[in-house]
């Protein structure tokens, strides 16, 4: 199953070899919400990728967000270039409604798109806290847009546009470097787990719901913990280097940059193996190069170790995982298309 729609020029100019360091704050856990679960809520999950993009900015191409809706809950994991945009293309409404978001670590492209999140969803009326769920120095994140936006929000609060200052309180949980449960509310179950991505504390999700569970890799070399993650998934999203811009990254840059800026990342190869270890009912390539070369080197490389459905994403692809399957439809209106497994 080949496809991919969007084009983008085979060009990253570092990837990030401009690797943030996250703050070396205290140690806090974070608190999960927890109710009991409505055995009536076995509906299904709703994933949207609103951004399935790289560093490097794209016209077609948004940072990586991707945006879960289960348990009658909004949920977004990471909020890079333009995700507020691409949010507002697929829903208005929920711009106002995202009752979560997740970091899967804190380098600036997983997060650049944050501010415009958390302000301009308050300025059109959200009257609580956004919670946000990341790495230990997540709690610097709000404390530093507060600052850097003081006056507009000097500004607004005085005006009466919005007049509630409770759409703008702190509401971040820093996630143990372990990891662990999170969130449990409406019969809805999201783990936090460690992941390798260099210097950086990194973390995948494992979002549970009924029978439905999906995993989300975040940036990761190989490692143990997404492999054990990643068993029973219905749906498997990864992050991955696709062959062409490995060779890219050797033909640009030293050959010791160049190794150590794959080492972060996974290979089409070790998705590949992954996929035949888990064997989900989808996978889905997201935070990669989609143009139509690139992507099918990437989905030929995988073929070659594993023949299960797999998908390169582009933004605003739509996959709804229930009961019957993983169902899958592009933002240009094609076919929907419907994966059992096997």
């Amino acid at each position: 199953m080949i496809r991919s729609t969007f084009v983008l020029p085979l060009v990253i100019a570092a990837l990030e070899s401009w690797l943030a360091v996250s703050a070396q704050a205290q140690q806090s856990e974070a608190t999960p919400y927890t109710v009991a679960a409505d055995p009536a809520e076995t509906g299904n999950i709703t994933v949207t990728i609103l951004g399935s993009g790289t560093p490097t900015a794209s016209a077609t191409q948004a940072g990586p967000a991707i945006l879960v809706q289960a348990g009658g809950r909004n949920f977004l994991f990471d909020c890079g270039r333009g995700c507020t945009t691409r949010l507002m293309q697929y829903d208005p409404a929920l711009l106002t409604k995202i009752d979560a978001v997740f970091l899967t670590h804190l380098h600036s492209d997983h997060v650049t798109g944050l501010p415009d999140l958390w302000l301009n969803g308050w300025a059109q009326g959200r009257e609580t806290p956004l919670p946000i769920y990341g790495p230990i120095g997540s709690e610097n994140v709000l404390p530093g847009l507060r600052a850097a936006y003081a006056d507009d929000i000097v500004y607004r609060l005085a005006d009466g546009a919005p007049a509630n200052a409770d759409g703008l309180a702190d509401a971040t949980q820093t996630v143990p470097d372990s990891g662990g449960i999170i969130y449990d509310m409406e019969g809805v179950n999201i783990a936090a787990f460690p992941v390798e991505h260099g210097a950086t504390r990194a973390f995948g999700y494992r979002i549970e719901q009924s029978e439905q569970t999906i995993v989300l890799s975040g940036d990761t070399t190989d490692t143990p913990t997404l492999v054990d993650a990643a068993e029973g998934a219905d749906l498997l999203l990864l992050e991955v280097l696709s062959p062409a811009m490995v060779s890219y990254l050797r033909r640009s840059f030293a050959s010791d940059m160049a190794e150590r800026i794959i080492g972060l990342h996974m290979t089409a190869t070790q998705t590949a193996a992954l996929l035949a270890e888990s064997n989900p009912k989808l996978g889905v390539y997201y935070h990669t190069v989609n143009n139509p070369a690139s992507a099918q080197g990437l989905l030929e490389t995988t073929a070659r170790h594993y023949d299960g459905d797999v998908l390169v994403s582009s933004d605003l692809m739509t996959i709804t995982v229930g009961p019957d399957g993983v169902c899958s439809t592009f933002a240009d209106g094609g076919e929907v298309q419907c994966a059992t497994g096997q």
